[in-house]
């Protein structure tokens, strides 16, 4: 019978699948084998595209110092991301959890922190263009009134080579901390009742708390939130662009600004197809390696 069921369905379920799937080889799967077929490509945008085989990878990988440049900004943001962004996330949770005393402003003090999360990108960028300005920036100001700075010969963060990355990274903590801090919390609110109550009892403070029932239970959301801001690390573009446009000196260059600067700027869209590709298979291998290290830590805990 219920054979005879699923074989009268026919066609329909398909049908009621076809948008979606659609959808996907339009927007996804097309894009994809485009990039693909246009990196083995010598194209300008507008003209006949020109077979080069593999000539646009062997230039990118032995013979182009820039694209190299850029890895190394973009690894150092990635390694941002996983480990201060998760850090700050974390501290935050712990903060509203266990520091905030009336149950009442928990709900209050996590939608303060989550807000920035709602304004875009590129708005966050102008906005922190406009702090960090070594002239008429906030920062600046303060920095001057506390006596740290001198004001006549204010540091330009964004115009330093050796700061312009780590600047552009304190918009990203101040947005993106929000979000993780929210999985942080819905981790530790998950924590049984009993296991807080039985601590209590034993004369266990909020640190004994945090540091023996807390951070141990909430590797597992630790290893959620990394592969999240690894695979975010390995996209971010729009914050770096507005800020710094991959300067000063390449200093914040990372792959995607290079990408973007060989296609629309020397409208070489066949050597930025193969950047693009490269770098997916690059951020799919660490998207799987911070999978399969999140599955191994959910089934030992």
């Amino acid at each position: 019978m219920s054979g005879r069921k699923m074989g009268s369905s026919g066609i329909s379920p398909y049908l009621y699948l076809a948008p979606a799937l659609l959808f996907m080889i339009g927007i996804i799967l097309y894009p994809m084998i485009s990039s693909v077929v246009i990196s083995f490509r010598k194209w300008n945008g507008l003209g006949p595209m020109t077979p080069v085989g593999l000539e646009n990878y062997r230039r990118l990988l032995f013979a182009d110092p820039d694209f190299r440049g850029s890895i190394v900004a973009t690894f150092i943001w990635v390694l941002m991301s996983v480990t201060l962004l998760t850090i700050t996330s974390m501290i935050l949770a712990l903060v509203v959890e266990f520091g905030v005393v009336r149950r009442r402003m928990i709900a209050v003090t996590r939608t303060v922190l989550f807000m920035p999360m709602t304004m875009s990108l590129v708005s966050v960028g102008v906005l922190w263009s406009l702090i960090l300005n070594p002239l008429l920036g906030l920062l600046t100001k303060v920095l001057a009134v506390v006596g740290l700075i001198s004001q006549n010969n204010p540091p330009d963060l964004l115009g330093t080579q050796s700061t312009a990355l780590l600047a552009v990274f304190f918009p990203v903590i101040w947005q993106w901390s929000g979000f993780g801090m929210v999985v942080f919390s819905s981790a530790i609110q998950g924590i049984p009742e009993e296991i807080i109550e039985a601590a209590k009892i034993d004369g266990c403070g909020h640190w004994k708390q945090i540091r023996y029932i807390a951070l141990p239970l909430l590797l597992p959301a630790v290893a959620i939130l990394t592969t999240v801001n690894c695979i975010g690390g390995f996209k971010a573009f729009d914050i770096l662009y507005v800020m710094t446009a991959g300067g000063p000196a390449n200093a914040s260059m990372v792959a995607t600004i290079y990408m973007f600067r060989q296609a629309f700027v020397s409208t070489s869209f066949g050597y930025s197809a193969a950047i693009s590709v490269i770098m997916f298979v690059v951020a799919a291998f660490f998207g799987i390696l911070c999978m399969r290290l999140s599955q191994r830590t959910e089934k030992y805990f």
